[in-house]
């Protein structure tokens, strides 16, 4: 259920928040999971899907979705920020979960920090130091993606490979993705070629000019504004000539292998915190994680299409996409 309240002025949202909760002994404890992204945003459900099953039977789950992959700009994110405020004022949470980096950065670093409201975070990718975590009241779950394991399987595949190409939407986590990748690609001697784009053609024509480099690395198409994940599938199957890989589980139709964290485990994780916390442990005795689970897929239609045989080490172990 989203919330939408605008009766109460910032100022005292804000005032309202800083004082904390204020939910009697005897009262259910409530839990709202603010989202960075909207419902139906296919990582997203999986997270609220393991949040709910840890923290069934332990309070009343809220949602307030801020829906800022889908509107991108600063103020739309600031003025969600501040919707957020009210129904944090409205419903005067015991912990909130804070899901996604825009989530972070609108809402709990220039809102929340040291308040006396506990907040668990979880999604954020790969660094928190934009955010000056830990703070006294907040601890939380970095998303960490096999981007380097990937990198380095594709290279083992291939053994001569000197370049790879990424391609992904133009969003702020694919930009974040870009420098990692950059990283890891000076350590492993390769060169990168990165294409951050817009629109599905756009997509189409970065995805023709990668095939120019020895593997191809798929990153997350959400943002791109006409994104279709058939068309796309048609793309593939017409362009493909090099080997094709990527570290999300929404592409791996569209690939030759992916490995993927397991999204569940940030919300189980998130959901178990927020259980110890509201049976007295303090957020600042909890330390900040990274996630540690991830899955390896095989699409052996895909690879067949190419005549490509993949080692025996990935088939063992990997799940088969139909």
């Amino acid at each position: 259920m989203s919330i939408h309240i605008r009766n109460f002025t910032c100022v005292f949202a804000l005032l309202s928040v800083l004082v904390g909760p204020s939910a009697s002994a005897d009262e259910e404890p409530v839990c709202l999971y603010v989202g960075s992204y909207h419902q139906g945003y296919h990582w997203n459900d999986a997270i609220e899907r393991g949040l709910e099953s840890s923290l069934s039977g332990a309070c009343r789950l809220e949602r307030f979705y801020m829906d800022t992959k889908r509107n991108k700009t600063p103020a739309f994110a600031e003025q969600k920020a501040q919707e957020a405020l009210s129904v944090i004022n409205e419903l005067k949470p015991d912990v909130i979960v804070a899901c996604d980096d825009n989530a972070s950065k609108y809402l709990v670093a220039p809102h929340l920090k040291d308040a006396t409201l506990p907040v668990v975070f979880c999604g954020v990718n790969w660094t928190v130091d934009a955010y000056g975590y830990p703070y006294a009241n907040v601890t939380g779950m970095v998303e960490v993606a096999p981007n380097r394991a990937v990198v380095q399987e594709a290279k083992g595949i291939l053994k001569d490979a000197r370049s790879f190409a990424f391609i992904a939407a133009d969003v702020p986590t694919q930009h974040k993705e870009v420098q990692r990748l950059s990283i890891i690609a000076a350590n492993e001697n390769l060169a990168l070629q990165s294409y951050l784009v817009d629109s599905l053609s756009k997509w189409q024509s970065a995805y023709q000019k990668a095939q120019e480099h020895d593997f191809v690395i798929l990153g997350n198409p959400i943002g791109i504004a006409d994104w279709d994940l058939a068309k796309a599938k048609e793309i593939v199957a017409s362009d493909t000539q090099k080997l094709t890989a990527t570290f999300g589980v929404y592409m791996r139709p569209l690939v030759v292998f992916a490995m993927s964290n397991v999204p569940e485990e940030q919300g189980e994780w998130s959901g178990q915190v927020a259980v110890s916390i509201l049976n007295g442990k303090n957020p600042s005795d909890i330390p900040i994680v990274s996630n540690q689970k991830w899955v390896l897929y095989v699409n052996p239609s895909l690879a067949s299409q190419l005549d490509f045989v993949l080692p025996e080490h990935i088939l063992r172990r990997a799940v088969r996409v139909k």
